[in-house]
């Protein structure tokens, strides 16, 4: 298995660490103590005690081995039976897309007429603005043929609107937002069967529904493009939540309000004044057939390597999603049998970028949601290896909504990490009024294969993907590693669990793979994912030890204190 020789091979601490460690001075900065210390290394899984010397742990044992390192300056930290564990790294989320989108309307409603009744409240808790924005209508509040534009001209007739659904894959806009963009029954769609305006029937003039995201940006920035001002603004607002969450290293995995460049540099800005409290690897987002990515993500890499903030990955869409009929299904869509939804770039175009791209050394995440454009992925994958010499890869394919059972071993035979976003993985109204109509009922009770990649010898890594989502957005690590044990909604503990139950994991496997497993899939696990000498001092501390709370209360349980670079970025009581 690629990650176990990866693993081994990172078990020694190197000499200078060591060295560092243990200068002159051997008092630590901050020591923790009389605590669960649960370390996901798999050599010495449990500890009472840690110390932090710089950035770097410098002491993982018990309380009689730790008291050398206590001096007279050394903060001292009583976990008095509270858990500590190595902070969270989430595998695919998207900080700057999610502070942004998340400042508007928030329309996370479950009918048509609770939105609108949200809508007109927020119209007159705003007062005039320029333009309106929100995001998280779910797609079962509304037909399959999406949301209309009459409904948000009746609320605002002279002002754009522009909100997104949960996922971030469609936008409902109204009249003035069209008319600001150009958009009328003559104007091309920008990828036809995958991303489009769609039309009223018999008229073919625009609803008002902008399906995938070469559509969405089309309207938004017609309309008015994110500033880069407004953006770092909505990330500065949200850091301290994620540090709240137990954050501490990020994979973005695309900035599409506003380019690459601009995002980055919002990042080192941060990481400049002191103000970054997590390890940011980022992508270049490619979703446009016209445009090579190869060349950017070389140039975005040689421009962005700080300590803190590292352009490394190519991401790339192979799909969309079921709600749109936009996932790639190896079956016919089982409501609209005319379609099994289409590939955002070809199959062969996506896999010479695929083969390019691995020959160049660079490391490739994919959005891939259904079971053909995940066999697709693999098959471009196990192409691009067979091509090209040998290296230490670190691909990823990411959502893996259905996998076709032939295709679960492939994962850990070619070394592609699974990612994935547990908190989906619930019997929830998404799953129960649009995935089971779009796929029926034998591909929805077959979702998730989570477990199963392990059996195969996978690495399986969490994130959230946080703000997209399902049925509701969360950024959140706990909550999701509470559904990925359970496979039940979130304060339902009697409810349903999503089908195969068997694919739920152990609590030791999803901590693991929102740690360790997800420091390997962005190339950080010689650095950061567990608790061990000579590794970056990144560590969350709980009111709770998980081990010895119930599974639907796991995610109640509070980060009390979030460690990043050995220095503390959040902190509450009790």
């Amino acid at each position: 298995m690629v990650f176990a020789a990866s693993a081994a091979a990172a078990s020694a601490t190197p000499s200078f660490v060591a060295e560092a460690v243990a200068a002159a001075d051997p008092s630590a900065d901050i020591v923790f103590r009389n605590g669960p210390v649960y370390t996901v290394d798999d050599d010495k899984p449990w500890a009472r005690a840690v110390a932090i010397k710089g950035k770097r742990i410098a002491f993982v044992g018990d309380e009689s081995g730790v008291q050398s390192f206590i001096g007279p300056e050394t903060r001292v930290v009583d976990l008095a039976g509270k858990m500590l564990l190595p902070g969270f790294v989430e595998g695919h989320i998207h900080p700057l897309i999610g502070a942004t989108l998340t400042r508007g309307a928030d329309l996370q409603m479950n009918s048509r007429e609770e939105i609108l009744a949200s809508l007109r409240a927020y119209r007159d808790s705003v007062g005039k603005v320029d333009v309106v924005r929100g995001f998280g209508w779910r797609y079962f509040a509304f037909p399959a043929t999406g949301p209309r534009k009459e409904d948000l001209d009746a609320i605002w007739p002279d002002v754009p609107v522009i909100l997104l659904a949960i996922d971030g894959h469609s936008a409902w806009v109204n009249s003035q937002a069209l008319a600001l963009a150009g958009v009328t029954k003559d104007t091309k769609d920008p990828l036809p069967g995958f991303s489009y305006f769609a039309r009223d029937p018999t008229t073919r003039e625009p609803t008002g529904y902008l399906v995938e995201v070469p559509a969405i940006i089309q309207v938004n920035n017609a309309i008015e493009p994110f500033s880069a001002n407004y953006v770092a603004e909505s990330l500065a607002e949200w850091l301290p939540r994620a540090s709240a969450a137990g954050i501490t290293t990020v994979f973005d995995a695309g900035m599409q309000i506003l380019p690459e460049t601009e995002g980055f540099n919002i990042y080192a800005k941060a990481e400049r004044d002191g103000k970054l409290p997590f390890r940011v690897i980022g992508s270049y987002y490619h979703n446009n057939p016209a445009i090579d990515p190869v060349p950017v993500i070389q140039a975005l890499r040689r421009e962005f390597q700080s300590e803190l903030v590292k352009a490394s990955v190519l991401k790339l869409n192979i799909d969309g999603g079921d709600a749109q009929y936009t996932a790639a299904m190896l079956a016919p869509y089982s409501d609209n049998p005319a379609t099994s939804g289409d590939t955002l770039l070809p199959p062969e175009l996506f896999a010479d970028i695929i083969r390019r791209a691995d020959r160049e050394g660079v490391d490739i995440h994919i959005h891939s949601y259904g079971d053909r454009s995940t066999r697709l992925s693999l098959d471009a994958f196990e192409a691009a290896i067979k091509a090209n010499p040998p290296r230490n890869r670190r691909n990823a394919l990411a959502h893996l909504i259905l996998i076709d059972p032939q295709d679960v071993p492939r994962f850990g035979k070619l070394g592609i990490v699974a990612q994935f976003s547990a908190q989906w993985a619930a019997p929830d109204q998404q799953w129960r009024d649009i995935t089971r109509a779009r796929w029926g009922a034998a591909r929805s009770d077959a979702l998730y294969s989570v477990k199963s990649i392990l059996d195969h010898s996978g690495i399986v890594s969490l994130g959230t993907d946080w703000p997209a989502a399902g049925y509701y957005s969360t950024y959140r690590p706990l909550d999701a590693i509470e559904i990925a044990t359970t496979r039940r909604e979130l304060d339902k503990p009697q409810g349903p669990q999503l089908s195969p139950i068997n694919e739920a994991l152990s609590l030791e496997a999803a901590l693991k793979a929102n740690t360790l497993a997800a420091a390997h899939q962005v190339r950080m696990e010689r650095e950061v994912g567990s608790i061990k000498v000579g590794k970056l001092a990144d560590l969350v501390v709980l009111e709770k030890n998980l081990f010895e709370v119930a599974p639907q209360d796991i995610h109640k349980t509070k980060v009390l204190m979030t460690v990043m670079n050995g220095k503390f970025v959040h902190e509450q009581h009790a």
